[in-house]
């Protein structure tokens, strides 16, 4: 990477964390005067939906890449010889078709692309995917029913909730923005399937303060070690999702379903991506094996009765207390 790339990765990421902390401040507050306040699991009423907040750090890498695309392009000062002009700059990338790792044709001459052009041209993808996850999750915070589970929601006689359009819009989503590995139908199924399954094993997980980012960054590192682009691809996501961290383990908001579908279809949108076809019909198992345990057995008994998951799970949160599920929006305590 050259010194012009690392400045303008370092200031996409500068960007994405400044507009994250900017915007969840005003999110924040906005939640909170629409009396979108919940009882957290202990009890204490707590804003949720900041995971919109998320948004923030894809807009900017995009915004970013826009601005340096159309700089080269216009023959601006990049165009000048300066050292901006030697960044390898994407082509136009459709939510539809995120940039597969060394498949891309998006890149000038059809060459594997660069880590900021990688960067840059997946960007626009992971915001629309973002984007849309988070505000069918937002949907659900604000109905906020009683009802959960698979069961619950999809009971012969059930009121239409918000969990059961969640139900139904997340998969729809996935199969409008999943990246197909391979052409036909099967595999786009099975990479919105990847997609969906990772967005509610998220929301299943999102039961006690910074769970669900723990997983997200736990998952993100593996990535990084076993598939690099999709790590990358998702750096602006995961330094937005640091910047919330904070609040997030000191209950001062929640992310709500915004978030926990947001964080959880962006790994199943690199994976899908990214990782090699003939992984995904596993890890599409495993998330499968977490739905049904997340359906008949609480995960956070079983995260408490494991000692290293309960020293991970209270790692940086306040000082552990009794659940108090009377009331609660967190289900299956």
């Amino acid at each position: 990477m050259t010194p012009a790339e690392g400045g303008a990765l370092l200031a996409a990421l500068v960007l994405g964390a400044a507009a994250t902390a900017m915007l969840a401040a005003a999110t924040g507050q906005r939640l909170q005067r629409a009396r979108l306040v919940r009882p957290n699991y202990r009890g204490r009423p707590v804003v949720t939906g900041l995971g919109v907040a998320l948004l923030a750090g894809p807009l900017a890498a995009a915004a970013l890449g826009a601005v340096l695309a159309g700089t080269v392009a216009g023959g601006g000062p990049a165009a000048g010889g300066t050292a901006l002009a030697s960044l390898p700059v994407p082509g136009p990338v459709t939510p539809a078709e995120p940039v597969l790792a060394g498949r891309s044709n998006a890149f000038a001459g059809g060459r594997t692309p660069a880590p900021l052009a990688l960067l840059f041209a997946a960007a626009p993808s992971l915001l629309a995917l973002v984007a849309a996850t988070a505000l069918v999750g937002l949907v659900d915070d604000l109905l906020d029913e009683p009802v959960r589970g698979w069961r619950g929601h999809l009971a012969p006689g059930a009121a239409w909730t918000g969990g059961r359009l969640k139900l139904a819009a997340l998969p729809l989503v996935a199969w409008v923005l999943v990246p197909a590995p391979a052409p036909g139908a099967g595999p786009r199924l099975i990479a919105a399937a990847l997609l969906a399954g990772a967005a509610g094993g998220m929301n299943l997980l999102d039961r006690r303060p910074g769970r669900a980012l723990k997983a997200f960054f736990a998952t993100w590192l593996c990535l990084a070690a076993l598939a690099p682009a999709a790590a990358l691809a998702l750096l602006p996501l995961a330094v937005a999702a640091l910047v919330l961290l904070p609040l997030d383990l000191e209950e001062r908001a929640m992310l709500g379903d915004a978030g926990s579908n947001a964080l959880g279809a962006a790994l199943g949108w690199a994976v899908a991506a990214f990782v090699p076809p003939a992984a995904h019909l596993p890890v599409l198992a495993g998330l499968i094996a977490l739905h049904l345990l997340g359906e008949f057995a609480s995960l956070s008994r079983i995260i408490d009765a494991l000692p290293p998951l309960r020293w991970l799970d209270r790692l940086g949160t306040r000082p552990h207390a009794p659940a108090v599920p009377q009331g609660s929006s967190w289900a299956k305590e």
